[in-house]
Formats: C-alpha cells, sequence, structure tokens
C-alpha cells in the first residue's frame, strides 16, 4: 500500500515536467519554422545560373570593327550531365560526402543540429545539396555568427533545391560548380587539368584524387600538395571500399599507386588572336573597375567574369592577324640564323668568363627553381618537414634562400653575422636560423635538404618526353630531352615585341608581345630595353628646335669629348665614346649622320646643347618619363632601357604633325544592357613645333630611303643596336600608321656575336616590311597606302633642301671675306 502510493505520487508529479518538455519542444519547433520562414524571404543568393549554365554573362572582347576579339568568363568547364559522368567519380562522390545522398530530402538533421551548436566551427551541412547551396556564397563569413546566418540560408536554398531538381541533376549540378582551381570549374574542366583527359576516361584513383579535392582544393592539390593528395585519395578509396563501390583486392593495389600530376597543364588564354594583348586588357580592366566612378547603379563592382560587359578596343583584328604572321615568318627566319651561328656550341658557355659563367649558372638555378617539376619535388619530399619545423620555428620561413643561408652558416660561422650587419636579414630571422641551426631539427631538414638536391639533379638530367615550343603549324612538337635541356632550349628562342599605333588619335591597332603565348607568357611590349641609336631623333630633334640647326649642317665625324666642368653634364671624367665603326675624319650633314648612325655626330650636338635636362625636357612631350631618361650625355648614345610602348607612342608625334596622342586601347565599355560604363576621353598635347617636326619628318624620310621602293606608302623611321648586339629596334612611321618593334633574348647573352645579324637593321626591320607590305597588298584591310604625310601651314624657316644651304653658306663665306 505505502510502495504503491509513493509510485502513484511520483508519477502524478512528472505530468507538469512532461508537458514542459512538449511544450518547449513545440516552441522550439514553431521558432525554426519561424526563422525558416523568414530566411526564406531574406536576400538569397541567386540561383538561376543553374537553369542556365551557359555563357550568356560572359564578358566579350570586340576590335573596332566590333568583331569578336575573345571572351572572359568564370567558367571554364563543359557542363556535363548525370548520365555522362563518370560511375567511379559519382560513387567516389556520394561514399565520402554523402552515402545516404540518394535517400534523405536534402537536409541532414545531424549536420544541421552539429552547425547550430558549434557556430560552423565543426562542419555544418553534410549533404551534397547543402554543398551545392554553400558554393553559392561568394564571401567567407567573417565571424562565426555570420557563418551561422549562412548556414541557415544554406538550408533553404538546398530544400529548395530539392524541389526543383531530380537527385541526379543536383548531382551532376554540384560536379559542375565546383572550382577545381586554375581555372578548373567542374568535373570535366578538372580532369583536363590535372590529367589531360576527359571526366569520363578517368581511372579510379584520379577520380578519387579530384572527389578528394571538394574538402579543401588547395590543401588536397596533387600538382602543389602530392602527400595531402595521396592522403585524402586513400581516404576517398577506403569510403568507397567500406560501403561495396571498391573491391577489397583493388583497394589494396590503389592505395599504394602514388599520385601522379605529370600530365598537369593549367587552361590559359593562348588560343585565339592577340594573346599578350588580352592578357594585359584584363589587369588594366580590372584596374579600371576598382574605381568607385565605374561601379553598377546599386554601387557594387563589375565582375569581368559574370557580368556580360561588352569591351570595344582599339585593335584591329585584320592588322593584328598580319601583324602575328608578319612576326612569326622573321622570327622562324631569325632563329634558324641564330641556332646556325651557334651549331656546335653552348650558348650559355660561350665566350663567358669565371664570372659570367656563374651568373649564368645562378640564372639557370632560378629557372629549375620557378618550374613546377621542382616545386613538386620538393613539396613532396620537404613539404611535411618544412610544417613541422616551422611549428617550432615560424620566423625561419624557409624558402629555398632560408635553408642555403643556414647551410651557408654551417661551413662559415660569421656568414649570418654578414647578413644581419649589411641588412640583408632581420634580427627576428637572424634569431630563427641560430635557433633551428642548434636544435635536432636541423639534422633532420639538413638531410630531407640533401635528399631532394640529389632528387632534382636525377630527375632533371634524365630524358623524358615532352612538348617544347616549335616553329611549326601546331607551334610546337614532341621530343625526348632532360628538363635542364628543355630549360636552355626554350631560353635560347630570340624574342620580340612589336606595336603598331595610329598617330592620330593614337589607338593601337595591333600588339604582338612576344614569338608564342603558350610557351612564352612574358608580354615584351612594356618591358624596357636599351634603345640604341632609335633615341637620337630626340637629340637631333633638340637640337634643330633650340639651335635652329639645319639637316644640312655638317659635322666632323672626330672624336669628341665631353670634359668634367664643361657645359652643366656634371662629369667628374672625361667622356669620350667611339663610333659602331672607325672615324673618318669626313664631314656628314644632319641627314646623313643620322642615316648612318655616326655617335660623333650626336655627341657633337650633345655638346653643343650643353645640358641633358633640355634632351630629358623634349623626351618627356614626347610622352617619355623623364625619369626613365638617366642624367647622362650617354643618353644620346641610346643608353636609356625605354619600352615599345613608349618608343612607338613617342614615334607618333612625328607622323602627326607634332601633336602626341595619349596610347589607348579601350574606346569604352558596356553594360550587358548597353549602359556605357567608361569612355575613353583623348588626351592630346601639342608636343613639338609642327615646323621643327616637318624637318625632323624629312630626316626620318632620308633614314628610311633605302626601304621606301619597296612601299607606296611613304614611310620613315630609324634603327637601333645597343652593345654587344644584344637588342635590335626598328622604328617605322607612316601618315597613318606607327610601327615599334624590338628583337632580342631574354637574357643578355642570348644575342647574335656580330654587327652582320645583330643589328636593328637585320633582326628588327624586316618585321616591319613584311607587316607594311601584307597591309598594302592585303584587299580586306582599311590600309591608305596613298596617303602622305601632313605639310606645315605656316612657312619653315629652316633650309632643307642642301644644294640651296650650300649656296647661302657659300655666299655668306664670301660676303664676309669682302667685307674684311
Amino acid at each position: 500500500m505505502t510502495q504503491g502510493k509513493k509510485i502513484s505520487k511520483k508519477t502524478n508529479t512528472s505530468k507538469p515536467y512532461t508537458t514542459l518538455i512538449w511544450i518547449l519542444g513545440l516552441g522550439l519547433l514553431l521558432f525554426i519554422m519561424l526563422i525558416f520562414v523568414f530566411v526564406k524571404f531574406s536576400r538569397l543568393p541567386d540561383i538561376s545560373e543553374l537553369d542556365n549554365p551557359k555563357y550568356e554573362f560572359s564578358t566579350i572582347i570586340y576590335d573596332i570593327n566590333n568583331k569578336e576579339l575573345g571572351k572572359y568568363f568564370k567558367y571554364n568547364r563543359v557542363w556535363t550531365t548525370y548520365d555522362e559522368l563518370n560511375p567511379d567519380v559519382v560513387n567516389a562522390l556520394v561514399a565520402t560526402e554523402d552515402i545516404r545522398f540518394f535517400k534523405h530530402s536534402g537536409i541532414d538533421t545531424r549536420g544541421t543540429l552539429r552547425a547550430f551548436f558549434y557556430l560552423g566551427k565543426k562542419g555544418g551541412a553534410s549533404t551534397i545539396t547543402q554543398q551545392l547551396a554553400k558554393l553559392f556564397f561568394t564571401e567567407r563569413p567573417s565571424n562565426s555568427i555570420t557563418r551561422l546566418w549562412q548556414k541557415l540560408q544554406e538550408w533553404v536554398i538546398a530544400t529548395e533545391l530539392e524541389k526543383r531538381y531530380t537527385k541526379e541533376e543536383i548531382l551532376a549540378m554540384y560536379l559542375n560548380k565546383f572550382d577545381f582551381r586554375y581555372n578548373s570549374h567542374g568535373i570535366e574542366s578538372a580532369a583536363k587539368t590535372y590529367f589531360g583527359k576527359s571526366q569520363k576516361d578517368l581511372t579510379t584513383d584520379e577520380a578519387a584524387i579530384l572527389i578528394g579535392m571538394l574538402k579543401w582544393p588547395y590543401k588536397y592539390d596533387p600538382v602543389k600538395k602530392p602527400q595531402n593528395a595521396f592522403y585524402r585519395r586513400n581516404i576517398v578509396l577506403s569510403q568507397m571500399n567500406k560501403y561495396g563501390f571498391l573491391d577489397d583486392d583493388k583497394f589494396a593495389v590503389l592505395k599504394e599507386k602514388p599520385v601522379d600530376a605529370s600530365r598537369f597543364s593549367s587552361t590559359t588564354s593562348f588560343k585565339g588572336p592577340a594573346p599578350y594583348f588580352r592578357t594585359e586588357l584584363i589587369k588594366w580592366i580590372n584596374t579600371l573597375l576598382d574605381d568607385r566612378r565605374y561601379r553598377k547603379p546599386d554601387g557594387t563592382k563589375y565582375d569581368i567574369d559574370l557580368d556580360g560587359l561588352k569591351i570595344y578596343t582599339t585593335i584591329d583584328l585584320d592588322y593584328q592577324q598580319l601583324a602575328e604572321k608578319a612576326v612569326y615568318d622573321r622570327m622562324k627566319d631569325l632563329q634558324q640564323t641564330f641556332d646556325q651561328t651557334y651549331k656546335g656550341m653552348d650558348v650559355w658557355n660561350y665566350n663567358a668568363d669565371s664570372k659570367q659563367k656563374s651568373i649564368r649558372n645562378a640564372t639557370l638555378n632560378r629557372f629549375i627553381k620557378e618550374s613546377n617539376r621542382f616545386k613538386n619535388l620538393r613539396e613532396n619530399i620537404l613539404g611535411t618537414t618544412i610544417d613541422s619545423v616551422l611549428e617550432v620555428f615560424p620566423d625561419a620561413r624557409l624558402w629555398d634562400i632560408d635553408i642555403e643561408r643556414m647551410l651557408a652558416q654551417e661551413k662559415d660561422k660569421s656568414y649570418l653575422d654578414k647578413l644581419l650587419d649589411e641588412s640583408y636579414i632581420s634580427s627576428k630571422q637572424y634569431n630563427a636560423y641560430n635557433e633551428l641551426l642548434n636544435s635536432e631539427l636541423w639534422n633532420l631538414l639538413k638531410s630531407k635538404q640533401a635528399v631532394l638536391n640529389n632528387s632534382v639533379r636525377k630527375s632533371f638530367n634524365t630524358k623524358v618526353k615532352m612538348k617544347v615550343f616549335a616553329y611549326n603549324e601546331a607551334g610546337e612538337s614532341t621530343v625526348t630531352m632532360t628538363p635542364l635541356d628543355s630549360i636552355k632550349y626554350h631560353k635560347n628562342f630570340l624574342q620580340t615585341g612589336m606595336l603598331a599605333i595610329d598617330p592620330h588619335n593614337g589607338y593601337i591597332k595591333a600588339w604582338v608581345g612576344g614569338i608564342n603565348y603558350k610557351y612564352f607568357m612574358y608580354d615584351h611590349i612594356n618591358s624596357k630595353r636599351q634603345v640604341g641609336s632609335t633615341f637620337k631623333p630626340f637629340v637631333y630633334a633638340t637640337a634643330i628646335s633650340n639651335k635652329g640647326i639645319s639637316p644640312c649642317f655638317k659635322v666632323q665625324d672626330v672624336q669628341y669629348s665631353i670634359t668634367p666642368g664643361e657645359g652643366d653634364f656634371g662629369l667628374s671624367t672625361t667622356w669620350s665614346p667611339s663610333n659602331a665603326d672607325n672615324f673618318s675624319g669626313d664631314y656628314y650633314t644632319l641627314y646623313d649622320g643620322l642615316f648612318k648612325s655616326k655617335n660623333s655626330v650626336s655627341v657633337f650636338l650633345m655638346k653643343e646643347l650643353g645640358n641633358v635636362d633640355i634632351v630629358r625636357e623634349t623626351a618627356s612631350k614626347f610622352g617619355i618619363d623623364e625619369k626613365d631618361i638617366p642624367r647622362q650625355p650617354s643618353i644620346c648614345l641610346g643608353s636609356a632601357d625605354l619600352s615599345v610602348m613608349q618608343m612607338t607612342s613617342a614615334y607618333a608625334v612625328f607622323a602627326n604633325n607634332g601633336y602626341y596622342n595619349k596610347p589607348t586601347f579601350v574606346v569604352r565599355i558596356e553594360d550587358r544592357n548597353g549602359r556605357v560604363i567608361y569612355k575613353n576621353v583623348p588626351e592630346k598635347q601639342e608636343a613639338f613645333s609642327e615646323n621643327y617636326n616637318y624637318v625632323m619628318l624629312k630626316m626620318l624620310r632620308y633614314v628610311a630611303k633605302t626601304i621606301q621602293p619597296k612601299f607606296v606608302t611613304p614611310v620613315g623611321g630609324k634603327t637601333g643596336t645597343t652593345n654587344d648586339y644584344r637588342d635590335g629596334w626598328f622604328m617605322g612611321i607612316t601618315p597613318d600608321l606607327v610601327v615599334g618593334t624590338w628583337v632580342g633574348g631574354d637574357e643578355q647573352w642570348i644575342k647574335f656575336n656580330s654587327i652582320t645579324y645583330g643589328q636593328g637593321a637585320f633582326m628588327a626591320r624586316p618585321i616591319f616590311e613584311k607587316f607594311l607590305t601584307s597591309l598594302e597588298q592585303s584587299k580586306n584591310v582599311d590600309f591608305k597606302k596613298i596617303t602622305e604625310f601632313p605639310l606645315p601651314e605656316k612657312e619653315i624657316d629652316i633650309e632643307l633642301n642642301c644644294e640651296e644651304y650650300d649656296k647661302i653658306n657659300k655666299s655668306q663665306v664670301i660676303e664676309e671675306e669682302f667685307e674684311e
């Protein structure tokens, strides 16, 4: 009886608690439903892209005639349907990420609760649908609260996805949308980037590598982090084995297989016309769009890859194609001459003293360390050890140079002290180096570095099958050579930069930055090289405008010197430059002095001017930054390092009656609805008196008299050759087009060894000749070959006819003698 009453009493007391639990549960459920409704009607990421996975919103580049020049788009991908997916890809994804995918309704209760309780710190959404939803968030949450809100939004998007699409469609969408790095969006592009094949042809282990990257693409990158990729791949394979997608025998074999990323090839925009220009264009546009003046109506920044902009450029596709062909044809022939010149010799050791050999070996070592092959070896051998060391000594940094410094310290105990005294390293680095050197970890790191050195030596000296650049229709050929020889092989190619500008408005009509974008991505249009004699016209122009000198004025071809204290040159020692050939003692007019590129005449004019700044000021009016021109009299011989862009736009002044137009390559930019975002505003200014400019025009035409018979179009120009034949230039002008061309090696020892082949007239001028010939002969190109250079409106007070000039000067001498 007593016990019965106790039981009865306990049962009665529990009722209020049960009721409370039910109330709290229903309240929580109602609260969750209200949050869900609130989130659903809040601003969510746009998922409409999934309905239209094409390129409707690609940014399109147009040439001056509204012909399509290329596109910028985010998704380098081929949209793959579920039926087209490799079964191993599907099985690996489901086994690793969401084994219940085909059974649940899109929400994993446990995963969602975990996201709530841990605010996303220990993971959240685990279903494939929720992971797809997460991909629509382009901004990383700044804190846990933001991530929690994002998690709720993902939940809503996941339910919407499940309503609108089948499970198969959702799975395919996820694999199509994921960014696998290296501009590889989607499984198909990733397969081609990492393994050089379609996703349908992936082996099981390759599929597992790509699925493993879904967790963290950077960390499990098979190219940069092969050890991590190996570890993650085996987890994926283990999951496949666990759930019956992979039998035990095959799993045992595949988990031992090394990660092979040797067929990796990052997608680039080397295909199509004007690849160097398009690369420069995207840099310029991204900088422009950072400016708040060029934002969307709502104030947000345009995305060049997604917002469907229309970029109208000044490039003329017809000119561009002819320019690329002219460059290819000439450089192909020039390379044959270069290779024949050094036949049977190693250019990298030719005519090199011990100092030069040391420089060249250091350069070659730098190229080795910049290669993907080296980076992969380093990560594979040193990666784990470096991570361990940096946990203890984070300030050690452990770049290649850091390890080399510590190895040098072992040999010379004062080495680090010297670096510290000369401020090459900070005190923090100094202490970190010494602490590491005195720890047990140093021996481990040093031993691993020795293994790396041996592996690099073996790898780079072992012949393998590879593709290299070649002057053929494909632009490449398959050969067997060592990776070390392939580096030398590609660095032995002569390079070029060629630009064509309309002098009347500064519009860039053709841009060729090198011989082949796929293998040589460095653009030579804005790189600075010594300009040689192409700078001399600015010296002549300064002398003519400031001294009123006629181009018929004669200068004796002897060695001139500028001494300390002379003029305003500020020299501490006497400067006495020589000619490219011997001094003849003959008298040359300025016409012939420029035509024969006599250094003696240029030095004489510089002496007459009395200072360097007056020449620098002239050049600055032609658009060349004075900072790029040294305050030294040697500039009269072309010692300045300037770019093809600077020189071509400067020479355009001579073809445009003395007016400078700032070079431009974009006319306007529109959004996808046709609203003008940006419009070019021409920047034009008088750089030179039209009368003096006409004098210089006559001189430049005189210089080009030997090539004029080849053309109907009036031409002028100037060649340039630098010390040791490292750089060859030709600046060509016509009434409606100015063309600047540079040719040379990327390394200073990649050059011809004689003036016969190393001069600008042989290396660079033929490109101009081929280009202009093709323009004149083409029936489809809008090129006016009959036009003439403009005449000045006012009468010229400088005598241009040398016969008349001699008569006048002779009569003046007679009159002076008669007066005496």
